[in-house]
């Protein structure tokens, strides 16, 4: 919206007749007014000439020929400048002033009725005029704070690194109208300049190239740590990107730092020779340096996040070593030393029919009931390193099976509620399933205290749906005990790994839910009536059968 004055008709014409009066006497007026505002006031050059283009001779009088829309551009352009230049409302205020008083005595001449309209039109005039300037002073504030804001919103919202430098140097082009810019950050350990970002150009800087420090105009800042400008291509010399240069007729940069070490360079670059202003300078120093504390805070955050994404690869890989790991000790078990005590056990069964005496009987019968001990005891083993049965008979009747092996040991009597429709799933999500649900079980076992507790299994499209519940001490709002928190960090690592979530329920003596989500494919899926099929171990095969005359 163009700017307007709020002035009536009635007031501009006062205004217009009095720029008429006066018009003869401009001359000597102005050169009376600075010698005035040099002698009161410390102001440089361009301070001063924006400051003459607000008053009634040289702004409205002689620069604008009494148009007040022009006038009005005037006033929004210079005070805009005055403002940038972090000129002082005050100082306007005095100018306005100055002037007014040195207008007034060449209006003595005229009526009293006619001088006192005249002295009243100037008064509306600097009063109309100081309210355009103060309105441009605030929303110079008002951008730079907007830009300070949107630098800190880039912050919060930026997803990554690569994001937030687009979004910083973005934010620095729009907010001081500039053509191009270009994000340079410093090689970790190195003293060189990488491009991370660009705007305004063809092409893309190759990332490739390195701008080593005190090498170049970017080089200069980053090794002296401190803003610089080149208002002037056409008259500056030195090392520059051929891109940049067809691209600006003047540069604006800033470093980028962190305490006083230097992490890179933000450049902008103008269509026409440009320099900065004071504010200008100091706003864009300001963004430099909210950027660098975010750039910084994101670099740390892509750090951690690549260290996450490790540990989380490293943990798949210790998973499923753990899982082969268990299978070899189960398989060797089976193999070895099962087999091994069964032959014993034949062995001792031949000695007992061909003893000579009972007491030899007796002994060989203690031994054989020892061996049979040692026989479930190492099929015990082979369940919990290996589930068998998961391989043999499915999910449901693995879960089942540690569901009455919970209820034999501690006595927590515990129901199992899958339905048919759940079916098969990949052999991987099928043994991560079993495992959280024997952690759970164990840590119902050790930590709840617990009488019953519950594991239902739904499946709705792709997502399977688990919940284990027990009516035990639960934990309220305290973490849980060491050992139940470690397991529980472990039910999060696995169901993690598969893209799926954890969530824990508790209250103090109200039990606690463990609730899981997990996505699936139907790829590979089976009724839970067909079995995948497997060759039987022998030490597994009581196990089995004793599991499926309880489902």
């Amino acid at each position: 919206m163009p700017p307007v004055l709020p002035l009536k008709d009635s007031a501009r014409a006062r205004i217009q007749e009095l720029v008429r009066v006066l018009e003869p006497h401009f001359p000597e007026i102005t050169t009376a007014w600075r010698a005035r505002m040099f002698e009161e006031l410390d102001l440089d050059g361009r301070a001063m000439a924006a400051l003459e283009r607000l008053n009634l001779g040289t702004g409205l009088g002689i620069c604008c020929k009494t148009d007040f829309s022009q006038f009005a551009d005037n006033l929004r352009y210079y005070g805009t400048r005055l403002a940038k230049l972090n000129v002082d409302t005050r100082v306007v205020a005095r100018a306005l002033e100055l002037y007014q008083s040195l207008c007034e005595p060449y209006l003595a001449p005229l009526s009293p009725m006619a001088r006192a309209e005249a002295i009243s039109a100037l008064e509306t005039f600097n009063s109309t005029t100081f309210v355009s300037i103060a309105g441009t002073y605030f929303d110079t504030q008002r951008n730079a704070s907007a830009a300070l804001l949107s630098a800190l919103e880039a912050e919060l919202s930026a997803e990554n690194l690569s994001a937030l430098l687009g979004r910083v140097l973005q934010i620095s082009k729009q907010t001081f109208d500039a053509s191009v810019g270009v994000l340079l950050l410093r090689e970790p350990g190195s003293d060189s300049l990488r491009p991370a970002a660009t705007a305004g150009l063809d092409e893309p800087i190759d990332p490739e190239f390195l701008i080593p420090l005190g090498r170049g105009f970017t080089g200069r800042v980053a090794q002296t740590g401190e803003p610089a400008m080149l208002p002037d291509l056409d008259h500056s010399e030195g090392l520059l990107n051929p891109l940049m240069r067809q691209k600006a007729k003047a540069l604006w940069a800033v470093p980028l730092k962190i305490e006083q070490e230097v992490i890179g360079v933000l450049a902008i670059g103008f269509p026409r020779p440009y320099e900065w202003l004071p504010s200008e300078r100091e706003l864009l120093r300001a963004i430099a340096d909210r950027s660098a504390l975010a750039i910084e805070r994101a670099r740390i955050t892509d750090a951690l996040r690549e260290r996450e994404a490790r540990i989380a690869e490293l943990s798949a890989h210790l998973l499923r070593a753990q899982e082969e790991e268990r299978k070899r000790i189960s398989r060797e078990l089976h193999d070895a030393t099962g087999q091994q005590l069964m032959v014993i056990r034949l062995y001792l069964g031949m000695l007992t029919s061909g003893a000579v005496s009972d007491e030899v009987r007796s002994k060989v019968g203690e031994t054989v009931n020892v061996v049979d001990q040692t026989i479930e005891g190492i099929r015990r083993i082979i369940a919990r390193l290996s589930p068998l049965v998961l391989q043999e008979l499915g999910l449901v009747a693995a879960i089942r099976k540690e569901a009455k092996d919970l209820g034999k040991r501690s006595g927590v009597r515990t129901r199992v509620a899958i339905p048919d429709s759940v079916g098969r799933f990949a052999p991987e999500v099928e043994t991560t399933i079993y495992r959280v649900v024997q952690e759970a079980l164990h840590n119902i076992a050790k930590h709840a205290k617990a009488k019953s507790a519950s594991v239902q299994m739904s499946r709705v499209d792709d997502m399977v749906q688990l919940a284990i519940q027990d009516d035990g001490v639960g934990f309220g709002n305290h973490k849980p005990v060491v050992g139940r928190n470690f397991g529980l960090a472990g039910m999060r690592e696995r169901i993690g790994m598969l893209g799926g979530s954890v969530q824990v329920v508790s209250g103090k003596n109200k039990g606690t839910r463990i609730e899981i989500t997990i996505p699936v494919t139907s790829e590979g899926a089976t009724p839970l009536d067909q079995p995948r099929t497997a060759k039987r171990p022998f030490l597994v095969r009581k196990v089995a059968a004793g599991v499926l005359s309880q489902s």
